[in-house]
């Protein structure tokens, strides 16, 4: 009798029924962005998210000139 609830188990496993009940993926929150830097070529504001996890230097990609600059926490308008 064992052998046979063994056998479901191991049949169900390689099924892939037991995973049926997929999660569906839903939006993601967004972060909001809660500081600026200022472009050091075209002067665009560049948006950063959360500052307080950043380090003393750090890069950001500016969209409007497609440069990337290193900026420092003093740069950081917020």
């Amino acid at each position: 009798m064992s052998y046979v609830i063994i056998l479901a188990a191991a049949v169900l496993l390689s099924t892939g029924a037991l995973f049926l009940y997929r999660r569906q993926a839903g939006e993601r929150p967004q972060q909001v962005a809660t500081g600026t830097v200022s472009c050091k070529k075209c002067g665009a504001r560049i948006f950063v998210s959360n500052p307080a996890r950043l380090q003393h230097e750090f890069s950001v990609k500016c969209v409007a000139c497609d440069s990337r600059k290193l900026y420092k926490l003093v740069d950081l308008a917020r």
